[in-house]
């Protein structure tokens, strides 16, 4: 019925055909920014690693993270339905050493789920990251967190921005 109303309000001139072309053609959902050089809207960091979040490096304002083995970085917000969204992306740079091993999570009922896909950042170098939310068991379920954890070494800095659902 949307799509009708759009339709006949373009042909009556009363909307513009940009706006009647949306209304048919697209059903992407925009991103859930959760950080990008600051945290985005609702998120709060309930992290149990040091945490330094808007560091200044070059451009850009990521968040530091560093502890003690299985510490972890994690990103709390009210639930959020994940129907639509297929991955977490991020940015990452593993710091001077690089190497650390991190699990990727998402949270279901303030608790972490037991999936998780595994990365190694490299060493001073910025890295796109896409986790598939159906490998860590987040698609088409409410999700109210994220965490990226070091596994059963002290993780040495890293460096992370624009998180985001997609």
């Amino acid at each position: 019925m949307f799509k009708i109303a759009a339709l006949s309000l373009a042909a009556l001139g009363l909307i513009g055909s940009t706006a009647a072309a949306y209304a048919q053609s697209s059903t992407a959902l925009p991103p859930i920014v959760i950080y990008n050089d600051a945290l985005g809207d609702g998120w709060q960091s309930w992290s149990w690693a040091k945490v330094t979040m808007q560091v200044p490096a070059g451009n850009v304002q990521p968040i530091k993270v560093e502890g003690d083995a299985w510490s972890g970085l994690a990103l709390h917000h009210a639930p959020i339905y994940t129907k639509g969204y297929s991955k977490i992306t991020f940015y990452i740079n593993g710091g001077v050493d690089g190497g650390q091993t991190l699990a990727v999570k998402v949270d279901v009922d303030g608790k972490a789920l037991d999936k998780s896909v595994i990365i190694q950042p490299k060493a001073k170098t910025w890295s796109p990251v896409s986790v598939p939310l159906k490998d860590i068991g987040g698609q088409d379920i409410n999700i109210d967190g994220i965490l990226i954890q070091g596994q059963a070494d002290v993780t040495k800095p890293y460096y992370i921005d624009k998180i985001q659902i997609e």
